[in-house]
């Protein structure tokens, strides 16, 4: 694109006029040098890049069980164990996410660190492919824009932070775009396959990503609608597009034909057709069965979930404190009232413009991925929609841009547009870097006291030792096991066992509230125990408890060592 040239879809919407007055548009930075928009660009991207890998042990501040869970699965790999799909602990997952996690385990060890910037590298290839998406959409200074709206995103940069292999779906939903329009552009095979190729190995992402062949075929439908697809030249590349989807999707479909709870699995865990009612059972026990809804309590609940999402803008956000600070919007009112004038804009325009319409189809199609599902709104399940809410906030910049032509000069204009981003980088900032990062919720949901702490003890210990005794129920969590798989000399007891009283001394003990508790109830004392077996006590790892004088630490897990 030119200097001072629309991009396409303005272009259109405008009717083919490009007057002085939408050729300010296009922002007039001093960006109009090809190289100084490339320096911006790649100091966006290691911006980006520094903001994921900043404090990275310490935000967030411990494991989730997910997170262990892939990382688990990662060290799994190997030694004739070449698995097309994964189930741990008895729940299912793609392929895609936890082979590159293995790959970066393998160059720089399987540490916590290394997991979690395995994430950040996705996270800044998103923010590098948002610039050739959205140049095309609002052009190329506002297409940095973009990038550095999705660098401090807090919503794609948590997710960059921690082990999720839902960060995959924008990344490859972005491909998908981008090789899409590309093959528009110059109808070449060889940006048809890699468009389809794109779209089926994003199949081996996330559940979410199903949900992207609706969003194109709903795109393909648009443009056939408007003329500027025609079956009879243009039935090659499609035809390819959705061959080479097929091909590269069809070793992991076979998986699904041979093993059908693969498909299904996680879709039945998180289903809204589906209930938890609790039975009386003859002998006055209650027992938890799953049973379908009424087709009533199907639309109230659906219904339900959409209208949670219409709120999570602006007005109550997703709950899940390992997503979010709880109920946090995804934007500030004043970012949000912008997201809003693009969204209208896209509206307005849908009929007549390509962009216009994608947008807001591409943001319906991925919450579905949170309206059929409990748990609404759910940020982590409805990421692939990210790209196209952060063009939507700069359509809405735009657009005041263009509505205050008439009252304002464009010096004024462009202090009003800088003045509204830089509002939004400071507030995304501070609400991920101080407020999240100091949030007693986050640090529970992560399992920063009850498992990660504990681990680190026992991995401190274990050098010094024979042994390493430790709870069953604290040993199995898979936080702990991924933390401690380097760990050689660990033990596993449960209260209902004989404790151990011969082990080759000195060997240490970990003890945890639960632990002590479960031995009383069935009559036995397991301080008692250790007094006599002269443990001397080694450390205590304390957990965080709300009290009505505010949040205190009381002792949870203790490590005691037997000379």
């Amino acid at each position: 694109m030119e200097h001072g040239e629309l991009p396409t879809c303005l272009r259109k919407a405008n009717g083919g006029k490009e007057s002085a007055k939408s050729v300010s548009m296009n922002f007039q930075f001093t960006l109009g040098n090809p190289k100084i928009r490339t320096t911006c660009y790649w100091a966006i991207v290691v911006f980006a890049a520094l903001l994921r890998v900043l404090s990275l042990d310490r935000v967030p501040l411990g494991f989730w069980y997910d997170e262990a869970f892939y990382s688990l699965n990662a060290l799994s790999i190997g030694r004739n164990h070449w698995p097309i799909f994964f189930v741990l602990d008895g729940h299912p997952a793609e392929p895609l996410f936890i082979y590159s996690l293995a790959a970066f385990f393998k160059l720089f060890g399987s540490t916590v660190f290394v997991a979690r910037l395995h994430s950040a590298v996705w996270g800044t290839a998103l923010v590098a492919l948002m610039y050739p998406f959205a140049k095309r959409v609002v052009g190329e200074r506002w297409a940095l824009l973009a990038c550095l709206v999705t660098a401090v995103f807090r919503w794609p940069l948590h997710f960059s932070r921690t082990v999720f292999r839902a960060i995959l779906p924008p990344v490859f939903v972005l491909l998908v775009v981008i090789f899409f329009l590309r093959w528009r552009e110059k109808r070449r095979l060889s940006d048809a396959v890699l468009c389809g190729a794109s779209m089926g190995a994003g199949l081996y992402t996330y559940l979410s990503f199903r949900l992207v062949p609706l969003l194109w075929l709903g795109w393909v439908a648009w443009l056939w609608w408007r003329g500027e697809i025609r079956w009879r030249h243009d039935w090659r590349g499609l035809a390819t597009i959705v061959f080479t989807c097929l091909i590269v999707f069809a070793p992991l479909g076979w998986d699904y034909l041979r093993n059908p709870m693969h498909f299904t699995g996680r879709m039945d865990e998180v289903s809204m057709f589906r209930k938890n009612v609790e039975i009386r059972q003859p002998d006055g026990s209650i027992k938890t069965e799953v049973l379908p809804k009424t087709p009533g309590e199907v639309v109230r609940d659906l219904a339900s979930n959409a209208w949670a999402i219409v709120k999570m803008w602006t007005i109550r956000g997703d709950h899940v404190a390992r997503h979010n600070l709880p109920h946090e919007p995804v934007f500030d009112w004043a970012s949000g009232i912008v997201f809003y004038f693009g969204f209208v804009w896209c509206l307005w325009q849908a009929g007549r413009n390509e962009f216009a319409f994608l947008l807001p189809w591409w943001v319906v199609v991925f919450s579905l991925a949170s309206v059929f599902s409990f748990g609404a709104p759910n940020i982590l399940r409805m990421q692939g929609m990210i790209p196209a809410v952060v063009v939507i906030y700069v359509l809405g910049l735009r657009t005041l841009y263009e509505l205050a032509v008439h009252w304002l000069r464009q010096p004024v204009r462009v202090l009003l547009i800088s003045s509204l981003v830089v509002l939004f980088l400071v507030l995304q900032l501070d609400s991920y870097f101080r407020r999240f990062a100091q949030s007693p919720e986050m640090r529970r949901e992560f399992l920063y006291d009850t498992f990660y702490k504990p681990a680190l003890q026992v991995r401190g210990i274990a050098p010094q030792v024979n042994s390493v005794y430790v709870p069953a129920d604290l040993g199995h969590h898979l936080t702990f096991r991924f933390l401690t798989h380097e760990v050689q000399n660990l033990q596993y007891y449960t209260v209902d066992a004989d404790l151990p009283t011969t082990a080759p001394r000195h060997f240490a003990i970990v003890t945890t509230v639960p632990t002590i508790s479960a031995a009383q109830e069935r009559g036995r004392d397991l301080l008692a125990w250790l007094r006599r077996l002269r443990a001397e006590h080694h450390s205590t790892v304390p957990i965080l408890v709300e009290s009505a004088t505010g949040t205190t630490e009381v002792p949870w897990t203790e490590v005691w060592v037997v000379r």
